[in-house]
């Protein structure tokens, strides 16, 4: 896993990097950290060129964000919530008072959650579920928001979110007519894997990733 702690003050940043001795321990074993300040101490919008350093986070894996909830997230969520997991921390309050343990504390939670939700809820292959394409793909009344459903911060919800994901197979994974099993959505259209190369994203032709888990 990797996770990127985006959008600290920069004067706070340095000051938590030097208490933590470069970030010893600031995650569980086997996992990656990035941790990118703004180089401002005022808290606001974020701008266009931190949103694209972000952006190139996600290129490099770092697809578990972690912003501080004073900031003003809504263009990451717009831009990101079907990338990434994004985890809106409420580390402290004032912000500025932020010490290091509790910061430890928190991402190392953080972690913990996620390392069940990779392994009960993310795709393990290209045919999951939660790759196909939100804003084309018609769900029904039982599957409707299935992706805004089985993006959840609450270990109480797993259970309930893997009951959904089921009900998205029950319901949209069918013969299609073709000898094979296709995902069908509520408009009887077909969705399958394209083996083809052509229309390929500059990301994947960089070998970057620009999508979710893959």
């Amino acid at each position: 896993m990797k996770v990127h702690l985006f959008g600290l003050p920069i004067s706070l940043h340095r000051r938590l990097k030097e208490q933590s001795s470069n970030w010893q321990d600031v995650l569980p074993p086997g996992h990656m950290f990035r941790g990118t300040p703004i180089f401002s101490n005022l808290l606001g919008p974020f701008s266009e060129p931190e949103l694209r350093e972000l952006a190139d986070g996600v290129g490099d894996g770092f697809t578990h964000m972690v912003i501080p909830a004073s900031r003003d997230w809504r263009e990451i969520k717009k831009r990101f919530h079907y990338d990434c997991r994004i985890h809106l921390s409420r580390l402290r309050e004032p912000l500025r008072d932020l010490t290091w343990p509790i910061l430890q504390e928190c991402l190392h939670n953080i972690v913990k959650m996620d390392e069940v939700w990779l392994q009960k809820l993310s795709p393990k292959d290209l045919r999951h579920a939660l790759l196909l394409p939100p804003l084309v793909f018609a769900t029904n009344t039982t599957t409707s928001e299935y992706w805004r459903h089985c993006d959840i911060y609450s270990a109480e919800r797993f259970a309930s979110a893997e009951k959904l994901l089921n009900e998205v197979e029950k319901h949209h994974r069918r013969p299609d007519g073709q000898g094979i099993r296709s995902w069908i959505d509520d408009r009887n259209r077909r969705f399958r894997i394209d083996p083809s190369k052509h229309g390929r994203s500059t990301a994947d032709r960089g070998q970057r990733r620009s999508f979710r888990f893959c």
